[in-house]
């Protein structure tokens, strides 16, 4: 009834006329080069033909026995972020990873900083997100080969699993951590990516419930390769900007947390995928929220999607999304499956698909590939520990917990060395306390420890 009642308000949504010709031209949009990137623009070959929805759905957040409507994918939707939350292994090992290249940017820069951007700072990150990096330094171009090749001295990466964009709009390198598995992106003196981070953390206070509908459509996103900027997807920073306008032009308060995340999630669907005039209308996040025109800013009429950097007015942060088309798409399918699954007094849809009690399942797909490396995580991460440098504020809080933990049990400790490894060698296991894994627990770390 809520929802019934939500679909009967015609002002829940700002108006924004769209006229026939620009629906169609949404397709054509993007579709050559233009003066922003020099990418061959292909689609067939990267985002290949996807199921729409999924049938009987595996979904390992699930704790209950879901209702068939609004309230049930509300619940499901809290779930759903609560299984997504890193554990405090993840966050431990993903700590010793960025400590790991950090040391290795310091032997080639002594006078160079390291800091973390992204997901991993903000905490929106799924478990196979990747890893955010800048190095601030002066160098008269990036040294981007001479880091590719320390990284692989010292088989922090694998050749194989190394890409380095040199010219992309923002060169970075790509690799894998060998011991982890975890991915890393790499890139130097991109100042304008902390205060990014530092305003994502202040809308995730201001909004409650941002968060947990951005994991939901990061992973729908990342399920259908449309996540990557680098091939014309949508970034999870246009994607959390986009939730917040949502909220913010929403009639009910976005700012409360007793929000059903059911009807926020559909109203997305629809703004993004049915409503919004792409051709038209940008989308602004400061100064409490807006819509404007397109044509107003010359520097923005290049890309379908328009979105301006709150942190940079002007400058629009979504025109590396060339395949926002697709996304466009992949909204408007999810709203009409949706729409029909939570009206409907049945849950056999039109497609024949027999559905469990899970609808965003039926959407959201997690692989048992993330599963199993969640698992692995688990258990090998004291293995893992040993074999990676631990960031000085990580060791010190989590000994500390383990002698709290085991006061009354005898075990032999040594002084904490004045550093912890040495310039040219990872963390040796026989600097560290003789404490046995049976000792330990999950429970042991603390979340302080995380960079």
């Amino acid at each position: 009834n809520e929802y019934k009642s939500y679909l009967s308000m015609k002002e829940d949504f700002i108006k924004l006329s769209r006229k026939e010709d620009d629906v169609k031209k949404e397709r054509s949009y993007n579709t050559h080069k233009t003066g922003h990137s020099k990418r061959k623009r292909t689609y067939k070959s990267e985002y290949p033909s996807l199921p729409s929805f999924f049938p009987n759905p595996d979904a390992p957040w699930k704790t209950k026995s879901y209702a068939p409507d609004i309230i049930g994918l509300h619940q499901e939707i809290l779930d759903f972020a609560k299984w997504m939350q890193p554990t405090r292994e993840e966050k431990m090992l993903r700590g010793c990873v960025v400590e790991r290249v950090k040391r290795v940017v310091n032997q080639l820069w002594p006078s160079a900083k390291v800091e973390i951007f992204g997901s991993f700072r903000t905490g929106l990150y799924l478990p196979t997100s990747d890893i955010d990096m800048v190095i601030f330094g002066e160098w008269p171009m990036p040294p981007l080969r001479t880091l590719e090749r320390r990284l692989i001295e010292n088989q922090i990466a694998d050749p194989s699993s190394m890409k380095v964009l040199d010219k992309a709009s923002v060169p970075i390198i790509k690799l894998t951590d060998t011991l982890t598995k975890i991915k890393l992106d790499i890139s130097f003196n991109t100042n304008n990516c902390l205060k990014s981070a530092e305003k994502i953390k202040e809308l995730l206070k201001e909004y409650p419930c941002l968060d947990k509908l951005v994991l939901v459509l990061k992973q729908f996103l990342l399920q259908r390769h449309l996540n990557e900027v680098f091939i014309g997807g949508l970034g999870s920073y246009c994607l959390t900007l986009m939730v917040v306008s949502l909220l913010q032009n929403t009639p009910r308060c976005g700012r409360q947390d007793n929000q059903n995340l059911g009807v926020l999630l559909i109203e997305f669907f629809e703004l993004f995928g049915v409503r919004f005039n792409y051709q038209t209308t940008g989308i602004r996040i400061h100064d409490g929220g807006s819509f404007f025109n397109k044509s107003e800013l010359v520097d923005m009429k290049g890309s379908m999607l328009c979105i301006e950097d709150p942190c940079q007015p002007g400058h629009d942060i979504a025109r590396g999304s060339y395949c926002m088309f697709i996304v466009k798409d992949a909204f408007k399918k999810a709203y009409q499956w949706l729409r029909r699954v939570v009206l409907s007094t049945s849950m056999q849809t039109d497609q024949g698909y027999l559905m469990t009690d899970s609808i965003l399942g039926t959407l959201v797909k997690v692989d048992s590939d993330i599963v199993d490396y969640r698992n692995w995580i688990q258990s090998n991460w004291v293995q893992l520990a040993k074999k990676l440098p631990h960031p000085d504020c990580f060791i010190k809080t989590y000994y500390d917990s383990v002698r709290l933990k085991n006061k009354d049990k005898k075990i032999q400790t040594e002084p904490w060395p004045d550093k912890i490894a040495g310039e040219d060698s990872d963390f040796s296991t026989d600097q560290s306390p003789e404490v046995s894994s049976d000792d330990i627990s999950s429970d042991d770390i603390s979340s302080d420890g995380s960079v």
